[in-house]
């Protein structure tokens, strides 16, 4: 199943892919899941993201990229299907059996040059010439949406503010282009798209206290065993300074696209300072007291390695490739 994560330049996805990573290798090493999730990546997405990650454990943050300067970065989940276990370890080895749902993510800039390749046609999506790259959004049943949330602002007309609204209008745009080539799918299955929000650079958006007061809302986000007031809290957020977005996405119903439940969860590092006053992604001693970990939101990416896996059994890969052989 073919899944998209969209951001905006400098919206924290560099520090976002490079902490996915490091979750995912812990996931799979461990031993409750080594048999019930792997991962892989290419060569030069392993490099990118291993390269990040290790920027930030040694106290650098990721430099803004620039639209084409980054390689290309996809990888796969892979989740031990239902009842797998049952099939001999020799016969998987063989190549005879495939027991795991696959998910396949691939990155996104939404910038305005990106989306605006889209809308040059009044069909804008059905237009032939569309490049492979953007078939492949298009055609994405799950998209994963990081907002920013060290811009959201109470100071209108402020840089912050502007870029708030800009990619707030972007990314309703893209949710329309999704929703309007989907619709076009006969099959009701294939019209279901699933989103995923998540709040990058949360740990600015916990210093703006008055702001989160006006809303009602706490410094802390809620656990995710409370998933009533996670929602409340998401959508809060999303419904100030995200409105078009969110609405978009409950207005996909209109054109028989199903938006399913979305998801939310909040990415956050800590900070400590340097010699020199400069702010740096902190540090932490393991539990086994062998080396040392960035102190970041693990338990919400675990959390969002776990989402996916409902969602590879809500549409597993045979079922996919059964819709897709009678088109």
């Amino acid at each position: 199943m073919p899944a998209a994560i969209l951001g905006d330049r400098a919206c924290g996805k560099t520090t976002f892919l490079a902490l996915l990573y490091s979750s995912q290798i812990k996931y799979s090493n461990d031993p409750e899941n080594a048999d019930r999730f792997k991962f892989f990546a290419s060569p030069s997405t392993v490099n990118f993201m291993g390269d990040m990650y290790n920027h930030l454990k040694g106290g650098g943050w990721p430099d803004a990229t620039a639209k084409g300067q980054r390689t290309k970065v996809d990888f796969l989940f892979g989740f031990r299907r239902f009842g797998a276990a049952m099939i001999p370890s020799w016969v998987e080895n063989r190549g005879w059996a495939n027991p795991y749902n696959t998910i396949k993510f691939s990155v996104y800039d939404v910038a305005g040059e990106d989306v605006n390749d889209l809308v040059r046609t009044p069909d804008g999506v059905m237009d032939d010439d569309i490049p492979e790259e953007i078939h492949e959004l298009l055609e994405s049943r799950v998209l994963v949406i990081l907002v920013d949330t060290s811009r959201i602002t109470a100071k209108p007309r402020s840089k912050p503010f502007m870029a708030m609204m800009d990619y707030d209008t972007k990314t309703a745009t893209l949710i329309s282009l999704i929703a309007e080539y989907n619709s076009k799918k006969t099959d009701p299955a294939q019209r279901t798209i699933y989103p995923v929000f998540v709040f990058t650079k949360f740990d600015v958006l916990m210093q703006k206290k008055k702001l989160l007061e006006s809303m009602k809302l706490t410094e802390t986000y809620p656990e995710m065993k409370e998933q009533e007031k996670r929602l409340h809290y998401a959508e809060t957020l999303l419904r100030n300074f995200y409105g078009q977005t969110l609405a978009l996405l409950r207005g996909g119903k209109l054109k028989n696209v199903s938006f399913d439940d979305s998801a939310y969860y909040f990415s956050e590092v800590g900070v400590e300072f340097n010699d020199d006053g400069i702010p740096i992604p902190s540090l932490h001693v393991m539990k086994d007291g062998a080396g040392h970990e960035i102190t970041y939101s693990h338990p919400e990416y675990v959390g969002f390695i776990d989402h996916f896996r409902k969602i590879a059994n809500k549409m597993p890969d045979d079922i996919k490739d059964a819709q897709e052989f009678n088109k």
